[in-house]
């Protein structure tokens, strides 16, 4: 049995996405692994873990620019190791003891530098790898001494290797997902299956927490002259989701209003058009759901970089005034040939394979387990 441990946190919604999706290929497809995934900062501390969730959330849902200024400060790697440590040595140490891993994969740059900083200290033998859930990455993901990074694009595989990290030790397989998210149905289906109308359909998402003015935006897509069903997802901001509900006695066109959903995948099914935040898990469900994107504010920092990604690659277009939501999807829904290159594009640029491609790259590392 090979066992592998996922250190992930809590910090925005996509990590630990993304440990779960790993986690449960393994237990559906690869039996030779166990897979065992840890909120490192909620094995730290509880209060620790709470702490810095909200403090993210705080920073930015209400003090974007803050939070982008920090992002920043620290984002040189000068080909050395990152900045970012935890000094909670020993309790890693307990961790690693406990769970007696042959390797450990990083989703979340917070533990990089300190768990190779323990393989070090206290001798042990474990690889370590970096899963990178966006479309560029910040400085604390990069360590000299990782074994393998797994990113998204092969621009970020280029920029690692201008960072010094030998092209040998970098796979861009792509951000690992649901298994799931790869059984795609017609639109038609998928309307059925969710009892909504069959009709042209936008789907509005604004993350694990939903940030975003989407009030704002669902308030313009009511302005359009085209006859939309309009979804929202509010996650599990309840305040946003009653603000939102208020809309639906006022509004002149189909608008259903959800929390949170574990029907993502159905609802991307049912979609035309997506209108989110850059988030990178929900970029990648939506490439491999061929889902033309809206790219609404982005976070400075991760998201900005997203969005960049994406533009420069022709898979989605960027919405800078809320206001003029309406317009822009009247655009995009008349320009055939802009929408056939995009989905086209999109197609090109997803990785559905990426669960599997990560295993058959750990099947290499441990040949000899």
């Amino acid at each position: 049995m090979k066992k592998v441990l996922i250190l992930s946190a809590s910090i925005g919604g996509g990590h630990n996405a993304t440990s779960n999706a790993i986690r449960k290929y393994a237990e559906e497809f690869r039996e030779e692994y166990q897979v065992t995934v840890v909120d490192v900062l909620e094995y730290i501390g509880p209060i620790l873990s709470k702490v810095a969730e909200k403090t993210y959330e705080i920073n930015v849902k209400n003090f974007p620019e803050f939070y982008g200024w920090q992002y920043d400060l620290n984002n040189s790697t000068d080909g050395k190791i990152s900045r970012n440590l935890l000094p909670f040595h020993n309790k890693l140490k307990e961790l690693v003891m406990e769970q007696k891993p042959d390797v450990i994969l990083c989703v979340h740059p917070v533990s990089v530098t300190s768990i190779i900083r323990v393989r070090e200290k206290f001798g042990f033998d474990y690889k370590v790898c970096v899963v990178v859930t966006d479309y560029d990455y910040h400085a604390s993901w990069i360590h000299q001494d990782v074994d393998m990074f797994f990113v998204s694009s092969n621009f970020m595989k280029l920029k690692l290797m201008e960072d010094e990290i030998p092209e040998e030790r970098i796979r861009d397989s792509g951000i690992p997902t649901s298994h799931d998210l790869q059984v795609k149905l017609d639109k038609y289906k998928a309307r059925y299956m969710l009892d909504i109308k069959d009709k042209k359909t936008i789907l509005v998402m604004g993350g694990s927490f939903g940030a975003g003015n989407l009030t704002k935006l669902v308030r313009s897509l009511m302005k359009s002259k085209l006859d939309l069903q309009v979804i929202v997802i509010a996650g599990s901001n309840r305040k946003l989701k009653k603000e939102l509900d208020k809309l639906v006695e006022e509004a002149v066109k189909d608008l259903i209003i959800l929390g949170y959903t574990d029907k993502i995948s159905l609802y991307m099914d049912a979609a035309d058009i997506l209108v989110t935040k850059p988030g990178g898990l929900t970029v990648t469900e939506a490439l491999i759901k061929n889902l033309p994107l809206v790219i609404t504010k982005p976070i400075p920092g991760q998201e900005e970089e997203n969005a960049t990604y994406l533009l420069n690659h022709g898979i989605g277009v960027r919405l800078d005034q809320d206001e003029e939501l309406h317009i822009l999807i009247e655009d995009l829904i008349q320009d055939e040939v802009r929408l056939k290159h995009m989905k086209e594009l999109q197609a090109y640029y997803a990785k559905p394979d990426a669960t599997k491609d990560l295993f058959g790259t750990l099947d290499e590392l441990l040949e000899n387990i």
